[in-house]
């Protein structure tokens, strides 16, 4: 089940006109155990696929709703990474993201295993946070709750740009 959809402080920007939905319908779970919604469908003529070049602003949650980071926090800096392309992006995100047109807003809950497995330092697969905070939260879920159902981490993408 999808989280509430409550938005961030810290990262309005990124939400801007986006519906709040007060139903869970549209929820897709993927083979893999990877899970999505649809909060805004894009309007946009790119639709992100394999091989293409995406940037994404994103928010990164753990599943009871705690902030980790967000591109809003780091310079409104934009993740790109192309798709499909072993370890520029964590797995869940590749494979969440497929299908999303531009200006689309879409919340991905990924599992552990198809996380932050290689790490998070710098040159891993991202969005890779920054600071030793939102770091040392990651690992924990990584490394301390990883066996504990329910534990995902939420991360919640607008994709800006497809080439």
């Amino acid at each position: 089940m999808i989280p509430s959809l409550s938005f961030p402080a810290g990262a309005n920007g990124m939400y801007e006109n986006a519906p709040v939905r007060d139903d869970q319908t549209g929820q897709v779970e993927l083979a893999s155990g990877v899970s999505y919604e649809d909060l805004r469908p894009g309007m946009g003529d790119g639709v992100v696929e394999e091989g293409k070049r995406v940037n994404i602003q994103w928010v990164l949650k753990r599943s009871n709703g705690y902030l980790v980071d967000s591109s809003e926090r780091n310079d409104g800096l934009p993740f790109i990474f192309t798709v499909g392309e072993p370890k520029s992006a964590i797995a869940g995100l590749d494979e969440g993201i497929r299908g999303m047109r531009v200006g689309g807003i879409r919340r991905i809950i990924i599992p552990p295993e198809l996380a932050y497995v290689d790490g998070v330092e710098d040159g891993k697969p991202g969005p890779v946070p920054s600071g030793f905070g939102p770091k040392q939260r990651i690992r924990r879920v990584m490394i301390l709750l990883k066996d504990i159902p329910g534990e995902s981490l939420l991360l919640d993408v607008k994709a800006t740009r497809v080439q």
